[in-house]
């Protein structure tokens, strides 16, 4: 039986989200096929997350000093490292994802936990193998020029190598905004890919 965390950092409601829309319909295909897996929703938003300011910082390099990985600061953490498949979804905002995800991030990178160090260079604790990222955009981001400014998938990419997670997949409807674009149809063959997904995730 595998341990599944779904970080979900869709800012609008079900119903409205158009990301969190085809994230359900991959676990509702992949909970068909695994039926004993289980699956952690971490909701992002409903979590009372701040940025890491000083006197939070100060207290972890404390506590990471005294070997205390057990205090309650570090169980994001833990949680995000003990998983054995990942999946997030963000909708694509101000060229990367929405801020509570980064603050996540900072959460979760904790020396030790998520990756160490080895002659300078991080290496990866995490136990997951895979991570899905679902993400949806408004414009087209995947090629042209326009790619040079995608930040999302890269920066998901970046740190999951850090953490040592290898493999990376994609699923993503762009376009969504632009009127000669028909949003229903990019959406349902994201699902679709979705469900291919499911099957092999």
């Amino acid at each position: 039986m595998d341990n599944i965390l779904f970080v979900n950092a869709c800012i609008r409601k079900e119903g409205q989200s158009r990301t969190l829309k085809i994230a359900r319909k991959f676990i509702e295909e992949y909970k068909k096929l695994n039926p004993d897996d289980s699956i952690t929703e971490l909701k992002l938003c409903d979590l009372d997350l701040r940025c890491i300011n000083g006197d939070m910082l100060e207290q972890r390099e404390q506590l990471l000093q005294e070997g205390n990985l057990n205090h309650e600061s570090f169980n994001l953490a833990k949680q995000f490292a003990s998983a054995d498949k990942i999946i997030i979804a963000a909708p694509f905002w101000e060229l990367s994802f929405p801020a509570v995800l980064r603050v996540y991030i900072e959460h979760i990178s904790v020396v030790g936990i998520t990756f160490e160090y080895e002659d300078n260079q991080p290496v990866g604790l995490c136990k997951a193998k895979k991570l899905l990222y679902i993400t949806t955009r408004g414009g087209e981001y995947s090629h042209g020029f326009a790619s040079e400014l995608e930040m999302g998938e890269r920066f998901i990419k970046a740190i999951c190598l850090m953490y040592g997670i290898k493999n990376v997949i994609t699923i993503c409807a762009e376009g969504l905004d632009m009127v000669e674009n028909n949003a229903d149809e990019i959406v349902n063959k994201a699902i679709e890919q979705a469900v291919e997904i499911s099957k092999t995730f």
